[in-house]
């Protein structure tokens, strides 16, 4: 075995065998020898040197050659396990603080560095996702058709779908942004008469021969009518519980024109109370004890017992606790259905209310169907008996349904006057008219000036097909397409300026880059005429725009996109709870969790809250069904709103809220890696590291592993070496919040009777959790403790995300230096968002190329 003079002698020309700095090319940076060599000497070769490599690492031939990605990655995580506090192990003497922190400095210089001198100098054009696509087209046209749901899924990098490098096109996009070109403005420009519009209404109970007997007249149409096969009390068709006949609509049908219709109809609900639900459930239950002690009279007080346990379930039970009736509501186009709305029908009997969709047709062959989707837990006490008529659970009732349509506000409709205004040329020459009207379309599709031959060589076009067009609006399609399918409109085309490796952006460019951000849409009228007048570009106005922006209604798409993937509520119902595991998980559940978080992001937000809300807060975000998931009283209505809550509540902040229990859970029961490490790469911005290659899961062959509790199983884990590099960070953050089952609910024993149910002997949660540096901590409330502690890490991270977002592209460790002064600012201006947001924009980051 070395001695460590023996160590230290080998250790300098190992590092220094290179002859390099981080990749210069030049002699070896003195502090590889003065900084570096030493570090690792004291504190890290005893592990990772000649005689011990744990977790394959050895470091003092560790090639300083930042260049490598092999070696690149290899620092990476050094300096991740040193800031981390991970390495050297809390069992072996520690360095001090200065120390630790030179040598972090040291190493993300050289990483910087590197990355730097590979790092292009070439813009990466950066193609408009779908979601853009869509919000552009809306407010460039006038339009809100989504034509982009037809476009592939965009890829996301970095954790996001609007990153540049990512963002690739092919030809078949190609074809596909023209054909919707031509679709949007076939919408846009209609010619003709005003249509003539329609207006149906249908009364479900005039179906008396039941389901699908009855057809009736509308229009040229002989459309079949459906009331369900539901029963008719006082002119409304009441529906009691979902089925596959008892379901109410009207198919069969061809509106006249393409467009916009609204679905309207009238409905109110019935709920029972819980006195009730005590009585018509006991009826039940009490013919069945009966009927069944009368098969076995021996068997008596078993079946008594019985009684007694479900009626205690009917008078306790907060699924009990009924809400008001629930439609979910399917259009069928062409034979394809689309569930277009799902709402709480809340109105009494004794006050009935109207409720309308807005939904899209075409002339192709429709229908719609309405749904009764009140979700009523299915249990052993319960299953057999919930679709019985005298079952007491919200009814539907629904008097009428009408259809009309197409909903115009003016004609030619808006989005024709956008486009063909006005002017003294239209009725004179219709080459000049054409010449004005890309003249004003085309800066505000290419988010900027634009060049007088551009426009004429679109005007070409309108002139090769002028004559082959039977009138100047199918003529004027040609070359409106053409912009549409151009890539100054498709690109936010940022160009190059040579000789400078960051240039500042001018004004347009910079409006189009802030809309994107925070509007996922182009600039409008007031952003593009700051940009022109040069005031954009000034700090100040560029703040005030900020808080303008954040507070106009476009900024809700900056709300669904950026914290919908830095949260990860996209892979919300991807591998959703087992129902037979978790009866409390349903459709109704899944929606109000990803509504809870994005209204929790908008409430700091929009309220300029201290950003550490996220970590704790004093508050939720919930609906009536969330509450009642929650445990939480008081709460009425399904709009989500702020709810004081306490902290035996369990709940305030991410990590109590259901979507990340959801999306970190495996479909059956908890997984605290998975939850540890959403914390520490969404939370903390640390990387976990990958997996073990074929280690998977715990073999079946360990003794009694079928019993074990989600602990036990990854301390088995954790007793290989390989594993518990990792684990030992992960698996504590995760088993602080055992307490939360797959849905999100609160338990405090861990389920192994029957689907999963929490029987009298079953072990009770053991939330208690110890990090690598030997922090001791428990439960949620513990944990949310730790990340308190841990505020620039957080911050940090948060930082990090949204500059990402905010840019179109990954960081790297050149960006470190700007993302310091952004937590900087944040901390100044009391941890809010929108500081954090304005630091971003008015860094030189957001305004260069």
């Amino acid at each position: 075995m070395l001695s460590v003079v023996e160590m230290r002698r080998a250790l300098v020309p190992g590092l220094l065998a290179c002859g390099i700095s981080s990749g210069s090319g030049q002699a070896a940076d003195p502090g590889l020898k003065e900084i570096v060599a030493p570090f690792i000497e004291n504190h890290c070769v005893s592990c990772h040197g000649p005689e011990k490599q744990k977790g394959k690492l050895r470091l003092d031939t560790l090639s300083p050659d930042f260049r490598s990605p092999l070696s690149a990655e290899k620092w990476k995580e050094v300096l991740n396990a040193v800031n981390g506090h991970e390495m050297p192990p809390e069992d072996e003497p520690q360095p001090e603080a200065a120390e630790a922190g030179r040598f972090a400095e040291w190493v993300e210089q050289q990483l910087a560095r590197a990355e730097m001198e590979r790092r292009s100098t070439r813009v990466v054009l950066r193609r408009m996702n779908r979601a853009e696509y869509d919000n552009t087209i809306r407010d460039l046209i006038g339009i809100d058709c989504q034509p982009a749901e037809d476009f592939p899924e965009d890829p996301p990098a970095g954790g996001f779908d609007n990153i540049g490098q990512a963002l690739t096109i092919s030809p078949m996009q190609v074809e596909l942004y023209y054909a919707a070109a031509r679709k949007i403005l076939d919408l846009a420009l209609p010619e003709g008469p005003r249509p003539e519009g329609i207006k149906w209404r249908f009364e479900p109970e005039e179906n008396t021969g039941g389901m699908d007997r009855l057809r009736v007249k509308r229009g040229e149409d002989n459309i079949l009518l459906n009331d369900g096969e539901n029963p008719t009390e006082k002119g409304f068709t009441v529906v009691h519980h979902r089925a596959w006949n008892k379901n109410i609509g009207f198919r069969s049908f061809h509106v006249p024109v393409e467009g916009d219709y609204i679905l309207r109809f009238r409905a109110a609900g019935r709920v029972p109370s819980r006195k009730q639900v005590v009585e018509g459930g006991g009826k039940i239950v009490a013919r069945h004890r009966d009927e069944e002690t009368a098969k076995n009279p021996e068997g008596a007080k078993y079946h008594q017992e019985d009684f007694a346990a479900k009626m205690e379930i009917f008078a306790k039970h907060r699924m009990y606790d009924y809400g008001p009736p629930r439609v979910k509501i399917t259009r069928h186009l062409g034979g394809a259905p689309q569930v277009i709305a799902e709402m709480d029908v809340d109105a009494p009997l004794s006050a009935p209310e109207e409720y309308e969709v807005k939904v899209h047709l075409t002339p192709a062959e429709g229908g719609f169907e309405m749904e009764y989707a009140y979700d009523i837990p299915s249990t052993l006490e319960n299953f057999w008996m919930q679709e019985r008529d005298e079952f007491p659970r919200p009814e539907l009732l629904v008097d009428w349904l009408e259809l009309e349509g197409p909903v115009i506000g003016s004609w030619p409709p808006e989005s024709s006057q956008r486009l063909l205004f006005d002017s003294a040329a239209k009725d004179q020459d219709e080459t000049a008219y054409a010449r004005e009207v890309l003249a004003r379309f085309m800066p505000r599709a290419y988010r900027r000036p634009v060049e007088a031959a551009e426009i004429e060589a679109k005007l070409e076009l309108f002139k090769k097909v002028r004559a082959e067009k039977p009138s100047f609006n199918e003529a004027i399609k040609t070359p409106l397409a053409a912009v549409l399918a151009s890539p100054h409109f498709l690109y936010l085309v940022e160009p190059e300026s040579p000789g400078a490796k960051a240039k500042p952006l001018n004004g347009h460019e910079l409006a189009a880059r802030l809309s994107y951000f925070l509007w996922s849409s182009m600039p409008d009228e007031a952003l593009t005429k700051l940009a022109e007048s040069g005031e954009l570009l000034k700090p100040a106005e560029l703040r005030k725009q900020v808080r303008r922006m954040l507070g106009d209604g476009r900024s809700a798409a900056f709300v669904t996109n950026f914290a919908g993937q830095w949260l990860g509520l996209r892979k919300v119902g991807a591998n959703p709870p087992a129902r037979t595991l978790y009866p409390e998980y349903d459709r109704h559940l899944e929606t109000s969790i990803i509504r809870e978080s994005e209204a929790f992001f908008a409430e700091i937000l929009r309220h300029d809250l201290d950003a550490r809300n996220f970590i704790r807060s004093e508050f939720v975000t919930i609906n009536e069904r969330l509450a009642r998931h929650y445990g939480i009283d008081g709460v009425r209505g399904d709009e989500m709103r702020r709810v004081a809550v306490t902290p035996d509540s369990r709940r305030g902040g991410l990590v109590t809220q259901a979507s990340f229990h959801s999306i970190t859970s495996n479909g059956t029961r908890t997984s605290p890696v998975l939850r540890g490490t959403w914390i520490l790469k969404t939370l903390l911005g640390r990387d976990p590291g990958l997996p073990v290659a074929n280690v998977g899961e715990i073999q079946p062959k360990v003794p009694g592993i079928d019993k074990a509790t989600v602990r036990q199983r990854l301390e088995i884990h954790r007793q290989l070496e390989s594993c518990a590099r990792c684990h030992d960070k992960i698996d504590p953050l995760g088993l602080a919040l055992e307490n939360f089952n797959a849905a999100g609910e609160w338990r405090d024993q861990e389920g192994h009777g029957y689907n999963g149910r929490i029987e009298k002997d079953d072990p009770v949660i053991d939330a208690s959790a110890k990090m690598p540096d030997g922090t001791e901590f428990s439960g949620v409330a513990g944990l949310q403790a730790q990340l308190l502690k841990s505020e620039d890490l957080f911050l940090a991270a948060l930082a990090r995300q949204l500059s990402t977002y905010a840019l179109g592209r990954e960081l790297g460790f050149s960006d470190q230096n700007a993302l310091r002064s952004f937590v900087s600012t944040m901390k100044e201006e009391d941890y809010t968002l929108r500081s954090l947001i304005e630091a971003i924009v008015c860094s030189e980051l957001f305004t260069t190329k």
